[in-house]
Formats: C-alpha cells, structure tokens, sequence
C-alpha cells in the first residue's frame, strides 16, 4: 500500500495497537495480535447483549486456546462487568457475531465504548472483527435498500466493508468527497499502531476506494 494512504487511517489516542480483521480472524494473526501484547493480562470479548454471550464465549475460546491465558466474556449492557474485564485485559475483542448496527447501537448507548477508549489509551489490544470492524468506521454502507448511517467514528472518513470481494459494491456514500471505503477480504486485517504504525496482514491486500472510481 502506498506510504501516502497511511494518513488515511486516522485512528483514536492510545498506546494500545487496533486490529481491524476483514472476519473471523485466523490463527496465525491471532497469534501476530498476541505479540502486540507488552504487559500481562488475560482476554475479554466485549459482545453487545447478554443474548450474544454464548457465541461470544466460542469466539473467546480460539484465543485462550492459541493464548493459554484467561478469558472472560460480557456484553455492552453489564456497565460494571465491562469495566472490570477491561481493567484487567491484555487484550480485548469485538467478535463477528451481530449485525453491524447493533454493535453501533450497543456501544454509543452505554458506557462501553468509553470503557473500550480508556483500554486502547492504557495499552491494551483491541481487536475488532468483521461487523464489529464496520461499526468503528465514519459510516455503514447501504444493505440493500437500507440507507448507511453514522458508525462510532475511530477511523474518520471511513466506510469499512468486511467479507469483501471483488463483488462488493462501492457504497454510494462515497459520493461524499470525505469518505472512502476500506475493503477487508477474511483473513486480511489491518493493524494501526500507537507511534503511526501501519501494517498489513494476512494474504491478500485491503481495497481502498475513493468516490467509487480509484482503487489501490
């Protein structure tokens, strides 16, 4: 990817890395996401509802599997149970297991993505996958005839579209000149670093598209 496009991916504050997977990720870049880890801790997954917390456990188990460490998972509406699990986390995920706009609907309206912020600023890893990659985005893309709308703004002026292929439509949001879309193909991720570092994983490349006619 050119060096320039590196300013695109403005990301929030912190010393901890963000790690965008394009779906569930693999476990050769969970174990990349690991070694990103510099002080000791275990695992959590922050999942939107207690009705997500059974999947959230599985997702959870790839980790302490690969990890050996301890897990714990919760949901955006336990306020004291996400607080404390990110106290105590080395690293943190946002498994692929809602809909995008639940997990837009499920952090902005509780006191978990704050919680989520403080993480990242203090050094922990945060991992989001697939619609949870999405929601951290400036906008959604349209879903058929669902018009996109406002996500959680981590990465201003981006349009994330995971599951990508060479089939996925440019959202028509990038008619907005300040938009752009990130593609994520499954088992690519991007990983944005505390001191501008910008890395890609896995094989293949993400697609970056601007006003649905640039592609790199």
């Amino acid at each position: 990817m050119p060096s320039v496009l590196s300013t695109l991916f403005r990301r929030p504050p912190g010393s901890g890395w963000l790690v965008l997977s394009g779906g569930r990720i693999p476990e050769a870049l969970i174990e990349r996401a690991l070694a990103l880890v510099n002080s000791a801790g275990g695992v959590a997954a922050v999942v939107p509802s207690p009705a997500h917390l059974p999947a959230g456990e599985e997702a959870l188990q790839f980790w302490t599997d690969v990890s050996g460490w301890q897990g714990r998972a919760v949901d955006c509406e336990s306020s004291d149970a996400v607080e404390d699990a990110l106290s105590e986390a080395a690293l943190v995920i946002l498994p692929d297991l809602a809909d995008t706009e639940s997990y837009i609907r499920a952090l902005s309206q509780t006191d978990a993505c704050e919680f989520l912020l403080a993480a990242l600023d203090a050094g922990v890893v945060v991992v989001a996958d697939g619609s949870a990659a999405e929601a951290l985005g400036d906008r959604t893309a349209e879903i058929g005839s669902q018009a996109g709308g406002p996500a959680l703004r981590w990465l201003p002026g981006a349009v994330i579209q995971t599951h990508f292929s060479g089939q996925t439509l440019p959202p028509t949001t990038l008619k907005r000149k300040e938009l752009f879309r990130i593609g994520l193909p499954e088992g690519v991720a991007i990983a944005l670093g505390p001191a501008e570092e910008r890395e890609i994983w896995g094989i293949g490349q993400p697609t970056i598209t601007f006003q649905e006619w640039w592609k790199a």
